[in-house]
Protein backbone atom coordinates (compact mmCIF):
# COMPACT_ATOMS: atom_id res chain seq x y z
CA UNK A 1 0.00 0.00 0.00
CA UNK A 2 2.81 2.08 1.25
CA UNK A 3 4.80 1.69 -1.82
CA UNK A 4 1.43 2.06 -4.16
CA UNK A 5 1.22 6.12 -2.49
CA UNK A 6 4.87 6.14 -2.60
CA UNK A 7 4.89 5.54 -6.81
CA UNK A 8 1.49 8.08 -7.51
CA UNK A 9 3.35 10.65 -5.53
CA UNK A 10 6.69 9.92 -7.40
CA UNK A 11 4.39 10.31 -10.94
CA UNK A 12 2.19 12.98 -9.75
CA UNK A 13 5.28 15.23 -9.28
CA UNK A 14 6.78 14.25 -12.51
CA UNK A 15 3.96 14.74 -14.53
CA UNK A 16 3.90 18.48 -12.86
CA UNK A 17 7.69 19.12 -13.27
CA UNK A 18 6.87 18.37 -17.48
CA UNK A 19 4.05 20.36 -17.32
CA UNK A 20 5.83 23.34 -15.48
CA UNK A 21 8.83 22.34 -17.85
CA UNK A 22 6.45 23.30 -20.98
CA UNK A 23 5.22 26.40 -18.97
CA UNK A 24 8.27 27.83 -18.42
CA UNK A 25 9.73 26.93 -22.03
CA UNK A 26 7.38 28.02 -23.77
CA UNK A 27 5.71 30.54 -21.11
CA UNK A 28 4.52 34.31 -21.63
CA UNK A 29 6.51 36.72 -23.71
CA UNK A 30 10.39 37.53 -22.40
CA UNK A 31 11.08 40.78 -21.09
CA UNK A 32 14.47 42.15 -21.21
CA UNK A 33 15.11 42.65 -18.06
CA UNK A 34 15.08 38.93 -17.27
CA UNK A 35 18.38 38.80 -18.33
CA UNK A 36 19.94 42.08 -18.65
CA UNK A 37 19.38 42.90 -14.85
CA UNK A 38 21.38 40.45 -13.02
CA UNK A 39 24.20 42.62 -12.02
CA UNK A 40 21.30 44.82 -10.02
CA UNK A 41 20.27 41.20 -8.96
CA UNK A 42 23.85 40.72 -7.30
CA UNK A 43 24.03 44.18 -6.01
CA UNK A 44 27.75 43.82 -5.33
CA UNK A 45 30.65 41.89 -6.66
CA UNK A 46 31.35 39.61 -3.55
CA UNK A 47 27.68 38.69 -3.88
CA UNK A 48 28.50 37.93 -7.11
CA UNK A 49 31.38 35.95 -6.34
CA UNK A 50 29.77 33.67 -3.40
CA UNK A 51 26.83 32.81 -6.54
CA UNK A 52 28.98 31.21 -8.73
CA UNK A 53 31.19 29.90 -6.31
CA UNK A 54 28.36 28.14 -4.45
CA UNK A 55 25.29 28.06 -7.06
CA UNK A 56 27.02 27.14 -10.27
CA UNK A 57 28.28 24.47 -11.96
CA UNK A 58 28.39 23.07 -15.67
CA UNK A 59 28.65 19.77 -17.03
CA UNK A 60 31.57 20.92 -19.28
CA UNK A 61 32.88 24.36 -18.07
CA UNK A 62 35.07 25.03 -14.80
CA UNK A 63 35.82 28.12 -13.22
CA UNK A 64 38.99 29.42 -10.82
CA UNK A 65 38.64 31.83 -8.57
CA UNK A 66 42.49 33.56 -9.14
CA UNK A 67 43.76 36.75 -6.43
CA UNK A 68 45.70 39.14 -8.19
CA UNK A 69 48.86 39.40 -7.42
CA UNK A 70 51.62 42.17 -7.97
CA UNK A 71 52.95 42.48 -11.30
CA UNK A 72 50.01 40.59 -12.47
CA UNK A 73 47.69 41.72 -15.48
CA UNK A 74 43.93 40.94 -17.02
CA UNK A 75 46.14 39.74 -20.43
CA UNK A 76 48.66 37.96 -18.39
CA UNK A 77 46.21 35.94 -16.77
CA UNK A 78 44.11 35.37 -19.73
CA UNK A 79 47.06 34.00 -21.80
CA UNK A 80 47.76 31.73 -18.59
CA UNK A 81 44.42 29.96 -18.59
CA UNK A 82 44.22 29.49 -22.37
CA UNK A 83 41.12 32.08 -22.69
CA UNK A 84 41.42 35.68 -23.88
CA UNK A 85 40.53 39.17 -22.51
CA UNK A 86 36.99 38.44 -23.96
CA UNK A 87 36.03 36.15 -22.10
CA UNK A 88 37.61 37.33 -18.56
CA UNK A 89 35.19 40.62 -19.87
CA UNK A 90 32.44 37.83 -19.95
CA UNK A 91 32.77 36.56 -16.48
CA UNK A 92 33.87 39.46 -14.28
CA UNK A 93 30.59 41.61 -14.37
CA UNK A 94 31.55 44.31 -11.50
CA UNK A 95 34.65 45.87 -14.14
CA UNK A 96 34.67 48.92 -14.39
CA UNK A 97 37.95 49.62 -16.15
CA UNK A 98 40.76 46.57 -17.21
CA UNK A 99 43.56 47.76 -14.68
CA UNK A 100 44.65 44.66 -12.20
CA UNK A 101 44.42 45.77 -8.91
CA UNK A 102 46.46 43.17 -6.23
CA UNK A 103 44.11 40.97 -3.99
CA UNK A 104 41.43 42.02 -6.43
CA UNK A 105 39.33 38.20 -7.15
CA UNK A 106 39.44 37.20 -11.15
CA UNK A 107 36.74 34.06 -12.07
CA UNK A 108 38.75 32.70 -15.19
CA UNK A 109 36.77 30.25 -16.96
CA UNK A 110 38.22 26.53 -18.43
CA UNK A 111 36.89 27.54 -22.15
CA UNK A 112 36.96 30.87 -24.44
CA UNK A 113 33.45 31.76 -24.38
CA UNK A 114 30.64 34.05 -22.49
CA UNK A 115 29.11 33.47 -19.39
CA UNK A 116 25.59 35.07 -18.85
CA UNK A 117 22.30 34.34 -16.79
CA UNK A 118 18.74 34.22 -17.39
CA UNK A 119 16.21 34.29 -15.01
CA UNK A 120 13.79 31.48 -16.42
CA UNK A 121 14.82 28.61 -18.43
CA UNK A 122 11.93 30.33 -21.14
CA UNK A 123 14.68 33.15 -21.53
CA UNK A 124 16.88 30.74 -23.42
CA UNK A 125 15.08 30.95 -27.23
CA UNK A 126 14.77 34.54 -27.31
CA UNK A 127 18.29 35.04 -25.90
CA UNK A 128 19.67 32.79 -28.87
CA UNK A 129 17.63 34.22 -30.98
CA UNK A 130 18.75 38.00 -30.16
CA UNK A 131 22.20 37.63 -30.46
CA UNK A 132 22.76 35.14 -33.04
CA UNK A 133 23.71 32.19 -31.43
CA UNK A 134 22.24 28.58 -32.13
CA UNK A 135 20.26 27.29 -28.93
CA UNK A 136 22.32 24.03 -29.04
CA UNK A 137 25.27 25.89 -28.32
CA UNK A 138 24.51 27.49 -25.03
CA UNK A 139 25.01 25.03 -22.12
CA UNK A 140 22.68 25.26 -18.93
CA UNK A 141 24.47 25.40 -15.37
CA UNK A 142 23.25 21.79 -13.65
CA UNK A 143 19.66 22.36 -12.30
CA UNK A 144 17.97 20.30 -9.22
CA UNK A 145 15.87 17.31 -10.85
CA UNK A 146 12.86 18.86 -9.82
CA UNK A 147 13.94 22.76 -10.38
CA UNK A 148 10.98 23.83 -12.43
CA UNK A 149 8.56 22.54 -9.62
CA UNK A 150 10.75 24.82 -6.91
CA UNK A 151 10.93 27.82 -8.97
CA UNK A 152 7.61 27.52 -9.86
CA UNK A 153 6.81 28.71 -5.84
CA UNK A 154 9.97 30.97 -5.36
CA UNK A 155 8.76 34.50 -5.21
CA UNK A 156 11.95 35.79 -6.20
CA UNK A 157 14.04 33.93 -8.80
CA UNK A 158 17.54 33.16 -8.69
CA UNK A 159 19.80 33.80 -12.30
CA UNK A 160 20.80 30.46 -14.20
CA UNK A 161 23.70 30.68 -15.68
CA UNK A 162 24.37 29.73 -19.45
CA UNK A 163 27.80 29.58 -21.02
CA UNK A 164 28.54 29.73 -24.41
CA UNK A 165 32.02 29.23 -26.14
CA UNK A 166 33.72 31.30 -28.46
CA UNK A 167 31.15 34.25 -28.82
CA UNK A 168 32.12 37.80 -27.47
CA UNK A 169 30.63 39.82 -24.18
CA UNK A 170 27.79 41.74 -24.29
CA UNK A 171 27.91 45.59 -23.66
CA UNK A 172 24.56 45.44 -22.38
CA UNK A 173 26.25 43.65 -19.32
CA UNK A 174 28.83 45.47 -18.50
CA UNK A 175 29.50 48.63 -16.31
CA UNK A 176 28.77 52.04 -18.17
CA UNK A 177 32.63 52.52 -17.57
CA UNK A 178 33.62 48.72 -19.02
CA UNK A 179 31.17 49.55 -21.88
CA UNK A 180 32.52 52.79 -22.83
CA UNK A 181 36.21 51.17 -23.43
CA UNK A 182 34.53 48.07 -25.16
CA UNK A 183 32.85 49.87 -27.78
CA UNK A 184 35.94 51.95 -29.03
CA UNK A 185 37.98 48.78 -29.23
CA UNK A 186 35.58 47.52 -31.72
CA UNK A 187 36.41 50.55 -33.90
CA UNK A 188 39.96 49.81 -34.00
CA UNK A 189 41.76 46.63 -34.90
CA UNK A 190 45.21 45.76 -33.86
CA UNK A 191 48.15 46.84 -36.49
CA UNK A 192 50.21 43.35 -36.57
CA UNK A 193 50.29 40.38 -34.90
CA UNK A 194 53.11 40.53 -32.37
CA UNK A 195 53.92 40.29 -28.76
CA UNK A 196 53.80 43.67 -26.66
CA UNK A 197 57.46 44.57 -25.39
CA UNK A 198 56.86 48.10 -23.94
CA UNK A 199 53.59 49.68 -22.63
CA UNK A 200 51.58 53.09 -22.20
CA UNK A 201 53.17 55.14 -19.02
CA UNK A 202 56.49 55.65 -17.18
CA UNK A 203 59.16 53.13 -17.84
CA UNK A 204 63.47 52.83 -18.38
CA UNK A 205 64.10 53.89 -21.42
CA UNK A 206 66.10 51.14 -23.01
CA UNK A 207 68.55 53.75 -24.48
CA UNK A 208 69.13 56.97 -21.78
CA UNK A 209 68.75 54.17 -19.07
CA UNK A 210 66.59 56.56 -17.14
CA UNK A 211 62.88 56.96 -16.06
CA UNK A 212 60.68 58.42 -19.02
CA UNK A 213 57.07 58.55 -20.09
CA UNK A 214 56.21 56.12 -22.97
CA UNK A 215 53.13 57.82 -25.28
CA UNK A 216 52.48 54.39 -26.90
CA UNK A 217 53.28 50.76 -26.90
CA UNK A 218 56.08 48.47 -28.58
CA UNK A 219 54.97 45.47 -30.07
CA UNK A 220 57.39 43.29 -31.35
CA UNK A 221 58.02 41.87 -34.36
CA UNK A 222 60.14 39.70 -37.49
CA UNK A 223 62.02 42.59 -39.44
CA UNK A 224 59.54 43.79 -42.35
CA UNK A 225 56.35 42.09 -40.95
CA UNK A 226 53.75 44.01 -43.13
CA UNK A 227 51.77 46.52 -40.61
CA UNK A 228 48.35 47.59 -41.28
CA UNK A 229 46.44 51.20 -40.88
CA UNK A 230 44.57 50.48 -37.07
CA UNK A 231 41.13 51.95 -38.47
CA UNK A 232 39.68 54.07 -41.57
CA UNK A 233 41.34 57.61 -41.53
CA UNK A 234 43.57 59.86 -44.20
CA UNK A 235 47.67 59.69 -43.95
CA UNK A 236 48.62 63.16 -42.79
CA UNK A 237 52.62 62.27 -42.38
CA UNK A 238 54.51 60.35 -43.85
CA UNK A 239 58.22 59.90 -43.52
CA UNK A 240 60.91 60.12 -40.86
CA UNK A 241 59.73 61.30 -37.44
CA UNK A 242 62.47 61.88 -35.15
CA UNK A 243 62.89 59.33 -32.41
CA UNK A 244 60.24 57.38 -34.07
CA UNK A 245 62.26 57.17 -37.46
CA UNK A 246 60.01 56.08 -40.52
CA UNK A 247 57.03 56.86 -39.13
CA UNK A 248 53.04 56.65 -40.15
CA UNK A 249 50.52 59.37 -38.76
CA UNK A 250 46.65 59.03 -39.96
CA UNK A 251 44.00 61.20 -38.90
CA UNK A 252 40.61 58.93 -38.48
CA UNK A 253 38.17 61.54 -37.53
CA UNK A 254 35.89 62.13 -34.59
CA UNK A 255 39.35 63.41 -33.12
CA UNK A 256 41.42 60.21 -32.89
CA UNK A 257 44.63 59.52 -34.81
CA UNK A 258 47.29 56.91 -34.50
CA UNK A 259 51.25 57.00 -35.00
CA UNK A 260 53.30 54.03 -36.78
CA UNK A 261 56.47 54.28 -35.62
CA UNK A 262 60.63 52.75 -36.51
CA UNK A 263 59.32 51.42 -39.60
CA UNK A 264 62.01 50.00 -41.93
CA UNK A 265 59.53 50.68 -45.32
CA UNK A 266 56.88 53.24 -45.75
CA UNK A 267 54.38 52.71 -48.31
CA UNK A 268 51.19 55.50 -47.95
CA UNK A 269 51.59 58.46 -48.63
CA UNK A 270 50.76 61.84 -47.40
CA UNK A 271 47.22 62.89 -48.03
CA UNK A 272 45.90 59.36 -49.13
CA UNK A 273 42.43 57.94 -47.73
CA UNK A 274 43.36 54.40 -46.32
CA UNK A 275 41.03 51.76 -45.29
CA UNK A 276 41.61 49.46 -42.08
CA UNK A 277 43.95 46.84 -42.77
CA UNK A 278 45.34 48.72 -45.54
CA UNK A 279 49.30 48.06 -45.55
CA UNK A 280 50.71 51.02 -44.88
CA UNK A 281 54.80 49.80 -44.33
CA UNK A 282 56.91 47.30 -42.83
CA UNK A 283 58.66 46.49 -39.53
CA UNK A 284 61.64 47.92 -38.70
CA UNK A 285 63.97 49.43 -36.53
CA UNK A 286 64.56 53.06 -37.68
CA UNK A 287 65.01 56.14 -35.06
CA UNK A 288 65.51 55.55 -31.67
CA UNK A 289 65.18 52.05 -31.55
CA UNK A 290 66.98 48.81 -30.15
CA UNK A 291 65.47 45.99 -32.50
CA UNK A 292 62.65 45.47 -34.97
CA UNK A 293 59.50 46.33 -33.47
CA UNK A 294 56.25 48.62 -33.90
CA UNK A 295 55.51 52.03 -31.71
CA UNK A 296 51.67 52.30 -31.77
CA UNK A 297 50.69 56.11 -30.16
CA UNK A 298 47.12 56.83 -29.92
CA UNK A 299 45.31 60.57 -29.02
CA UNK A 300 41.81 61.61 -28.96
CA UNK A 301 41.52 65.33 -29.39
CA UNK A 302 45.26 65.44 -29.19
CA UNK A 303 45.35 63.95 -25.96
CA UNK A 304 47.13 60.87 -25.37
CA UNK A 305 45.00 57.57 -24.55
CA UNK A 306 46.47 54.19 -23.55
CA UNK A 307 46.30 52.16 -27.02
CA UNK A 308 45.42 49.12 -24.47
CA UNK A 309 42.24 50.41 -24.30
CA UNK A 310 41.45 49.20 -28.40
CA UNK A 311 44.27 46.32 -28.61
CA UNK A 312 42.61 44.37 -26.28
Amino acid sequence: MKKNIFLIILCATVALSLLLGVFHFYGSDIKEEHYRGYREYFKTEENYLNFLQKEVSFDTIDFKFLTVEKGDNFWKIAKNYGVNIDTLIGANIFWEDLVAKEKQVVVVPSEKGRLDFVFSLSDIPKFAQEHGIDIKDIEVQRLPVFYNIITFFQKEKKPVAIFVKDVKPCVENMTPELAGQFVLREKFRSPLGGRFSSFFGNRRHPIYNERRFHNGIDIAAPYGTLIGASRDGVVVSAGWNGPYGKAVVIDHGDGYKTLYGHMSVIYARVGENVKAGKIIGRVGSTGLSTGPHLHFTLWHNEQLINPMKILW
